[in-house]
């Protein structure tokens, strides 16, 4: 990318008045330097399938999210907006929306129980209590623990405020299973000459795999620009997963990743 593409990617951001004075679809996305996994796997629904969007910064003037939490009645990101519908601000929805927009290229399985199967492994990457949950939990233990920088203890606690702790749970425990999972799936589908998680072609559930694997090696750096702090927060090693298992999870990252827009837009 030259450094004009890299300008006019930084001027199409639209702010938040201006998305809601928008017709279309508008995306409003994470905007602060780190891959957040949830508005990556939205962006990558609406990338795969074509869709035309507007990205949008959901930040007031000041930093906070108090326009977003009046729109939306929530002050996280991503936002989905269609036209003059609700905000969408859950990833089913953000799903299911983007399936009725361009229903010709499915990211779903067409059949009920597989499509069930689907999104519950889709949720235990990105649902309350899932592998993003989780790590974000670990993360702000990090953040706040003692001998932190100042700066770090401030967004820890607020976070903390923001999501909770873990409130007796085992935050390890929980990601080391949900990677089991994928670790055992995917080495099945490759068993059978299947490239991809769930069937033989390309589906919603590698699309979340691609965004939420950031939370174990983020994407390089010339792919994912971020602060040597964060990379470092967003690092984790499983304990009871094999280097090799790994190494193929992480191919089947940066794979899926090669066939989307790089680099991420951080900023």
């Amino acid at each position: 990318m030259d450094a004009a593409e890299a300008q006019a990617r930084e001027d199409d951001w639209l702010t938040l008045q201006e998305a809601v004075n928008t017709a279309g679809v508008r995306l409003i996305l994470a905007r602060f330097g780190v891959p957040s996994p949830w508005s990556e796997l939205c962006r990558a629904l609406f990338d795969t399938k074509r869709i035309d969007y507007k990205r949008v910064d959901g930040r007031d003037p000041e930093g906070s999210y108090n326009a977003l939490r009046a729109l939306s009645g929530q002050d996280s990101v991503p936002v989905l907006l269609i036209g003059p519908e609700s905000p969408r601000s859950s990833w089913l929805e953000q799903l299911y929306a983007a399936e009725r927009l361009a229903p010709e290229v499915s990211l779903l399985p067409p059949d009920s129980p597989s499509r069930a199967l689907m999104i519950g492994l889709i949720a235990e990457l990105c649902g309350e209590g899932g592998f993003g949950w989780n790590r974000r939990l670990q993360m702000i233990g990090r953040l706040i623990s003692p001998g932190s920088q100042s700066r770090d203890q401030q967004i820890g606690l607020y976070l903390k405020f923001k999501y909770g702790g873990s409130n007796g749970l085992d935050p390890q425990r929980r990601c080391e299973e949900i990677i089991a999972v994928f670790v055992e799936r995917l080495r099945h589908q490759l068993s059978y000459g299947k490239g991809f998680l769930f069937g033989d072609r390309l589906s919603a559930l590698d699309l979340a795999w691609a965004a939420f694997a950031a939370l174990i090696e983020p994407l390089p750096e010339r792919n994912c620009p971020m602060s040597a702090r964060w990379r470092d927060l967003f690092r984790w090693t499983p304990q009871n997963v094999s280097p090799h298992d790994l190494q193929m999870l992480l191919a089947h990252r940066d794979r899926i990743y090669r066939q989307l827009r790089l680099p991420i837009p951080t900023s």
